[in-house]
Formats: C-alpha cells, sequence, structure tokens
C-alpha cells in the first residue's frame, strides 16, 4: 500500500520521476548546474573538467578495493602503505631486474590483502585497526629502504602518455579495474556471500556459507586491487614515490565510498556505489576550488563531509562494530 506522500505525487508526474533518481546522481547533477551556473567561466573549462577526471582516478583506484570490504563491515586502510612501499620496492627494484619491477605492487597488494585477511580471521582483531597499524608500519618501512628522501621512478610512460587531449590517459587504466571490481560484486556468487555476511554473518554462517574464508578473500581482493591501482597511480603522479604520509590519500577514498551510499556496517554498496559518490565528491571538491577558499578551509569540507556521510547512514550503522 502506497503511504500519503506517495499519493500526492500523481504517477508519471516530475516529483514522482525524480523520487525514483538514485540520491547520487541527483546531487551530482546538482552540482554540476550550480557551479555552471555561478562560476561558469571556470567550472565549465576543460582545464577543470581534465582536472575532475584526474582526481577522480586518484580516488577511485584506492576507493575499488576497500568498498568491497566495507559491504562486509569490515575497514581496509592499507592503501596508502602499499602505495608507498610498494613504490620505493619498485625503485630498489628496478635496476635488478628492469621493467617487471612494476608487478611488485599487485604482488604486494595481494599479499598484504591475505595477511591482513588472515589475522583479521584468526585473531579477531578490528580491521580498522589492524590495516591502519600496517599502514603506519609500511610508511615507517618506506621512509628506510628511501633512505629518507623521495624518489622518482623513470619509465613507464606509455601509461600516462595522452591519447586525448584533456583526458588523463590513466582513466583508461583504471576502467578495467572498475569493471573487475563491480562485475565481482554483482554478477559473482562471491559478491551474493559478501552481502549476506555483511547484513547478517551469523545468519550466513547457518546458510552454509565460510564466513572466514570469504573474508580472508575480501582483503586479498582489496589488496590486489590496490596493487593494480597503484600502478595507475604511481605513473598518474609521475612515479613519485613519497616518504610521507598524506592524509588526503587516506580520507578521501573513504570520503568516496560513504558519499556513494555504502553503509560501513556492510549489507549495502560496493564498487558501483563508490564510483558514483568518487564522481559526486571530485565535482564537489573542484567546484569548491574554483571559488579560490583557502586549502585548510578545504580540507575542514572534506572532514566535515566524511562526519555527515556517516552521519547520514547512521541508521545502519546503529548497534554495529566495525571489525
Amino acid at each position: 500500500m502506497r503511504n500519503a506522500s506517495d499519493r500526492s505525487l500523481p504517477k508519471g508526474s516530475i516529483g514522482a520521476k525524480i523520487r525514483k533518481i538514485d540520491p547520487t546522481i541527483l546531487m551530482l547533477i546538482v552540482l554540476v548546474i550550480v557551479f555552471s551556473a555561478i562560476f561558469p567561466d571556470r567550472f565549465l573549462t576543460p582545464l577543470n573538467f581534465s582536472s575532475i577526471l584526474g582526481q577522480f582516478v586518484t580516488i577511485i583506484v584506492f576507493a575499488l578495493g576497500p568498498s568491497m570490504v566495507a559491504t562486509i563491515g569490515s575497514m581496509d586502510l592499507s592503501y596508502v602503505g602499499i602505495w608507498m612501499l610498494g613504490g620505493i620496492l619498485v625503485w630498489r627494484l628496478i635496476p635488478v631486474v628492469g621493467a617487471p619491477a612494476i608487478l611488485v605492487y599487485p604482488l604486494l597488494g595481494l599479499a598484504t590483502g591475505f595477511l591482513i585477511g588472515v589475522i583479521q580471521v584468526k585473531v579477531k582483531m578490528p580491521s580498522f585497526i589492524l590495516t591502519l597499524s600496517l599502514l603506519v608500519a609500511y610508511s615507517g618501512l618506506t621512509a628506510i629502504l628511501s633512505g629518507g628522501y623521495p624518489r622518482i621512478v623513470r619509465g613507464y610512460d606509455f601509461l600516462a602518455a595522452r591519447l586525448i587531449p584533456y583526458v588523463p590517459t590513466t582513466l583508461f587504466w583504471s576502467i578495467p579495474l572498475i569493471i573487475v571490481a563491480i562485475f565481482l560484486m554483482k554478477n559473482t556468487k562471491l559478491g551474493a556471500y559478501l552481502y549476506a555476511i555483511g547484513s547478517n554473518e551469523e545468519g550466513a554462517r547457518l546458510a552454509g556459507i565460510n564466513v572466514e574464508k570469504y573474508k580472508i578473500l575480501t582483503f586479498t581482493i582489496s589488496g590486489l586491487l590496490t596493487g593494480f591501482g597503484s600502478i595507475v597511480q604511481f605513473k598518474h603522479l609521475g612515479g613519485s614515490v613519497p616518504i610521507a604520509l598524506n592524509l588526503n590519500n587516506m580520507t578521501l577514498p573513504l570520503v568516496a565510498i560513504v558519499f556513494g551510499g555504502t553503509l560501513l556496517s556492510g549489507g549495502s554498496g560496493g564498487p558501483d556505489r563508490t564510483v558514483l559518490g568518487t564522481l559526486a565528491f571530485v565535482t564537489l571538491y573542484r567546484g569548491l576550488f574554483i571559488t579560490l577558499l583557502p586549502p585548510e578551509i578545504l580540507q575542514l569540507v572534506v572532514g566535515l563531509l566524511l562526519v555527515l556521510a556517516i552521519v547520514a547512514s547512521s541508521r545502519g550503522l546503529k548497534g554495529v562494530s566495525i571489525t
């Protein structure tokens, strides 16, 4: 039976059609219209379009794997650590093995994800603490192996060679990762099991799902996606290997995940939602950026957006701990 608000909107009316639009897509449309109207000479430019796509790549390659982990009610913050440590290992190995050194990224991501999954399942250590600790450890190890200086790795220019004006080539490298992540969640048994575990872990166990196995598999896949995404990110940022943690690199993927509507309590969302959330967030961020707000204000806005996005999904978080 329809409620009163449903009856107040005739079938086929504009209001009824708007209510059917995905909230994140609607937000994206509104943001584009607002910023285009207020700052047409700054927002509607090829350079700004290129910046939006570039920032989209920067965020999405780190958000895909963790968005899968979020569907089981866990968190994975290891992506920045994999990127940093993997980069310095590439710098160390390239004089020895040559171009194949870049493969250390997915190998490191795979091993890290598997390690996190095993520890989380066997020790029952909260995934937030576990992955954050590993991130800090990888950051410290990166600084040691680099000798305390940022490093630049030459080569791999084909990864970023411009094919289309104002469109970063790394965007095309990120698309296969997006397709794979969405396919796994929406078209395989794995995705169905992950949603079941996130919705009701004990119920999933009683239904015959090997919860521990699929938790380990989820973290492993997350690490592998981060590893391949780090290759994209590596060349997208000019082959640089940082030695200091950047708060934005850690928080922006989280903002994109919750911005897309993925509940951190699990059972919903996933990579497809994160793609939309990332597009909406980078559009908002670039719109605020062209207003020439100070960097400190932008940092404040990012923090507030993360808080508000989590609060907006608070009904899904009530009584649930992130494990």
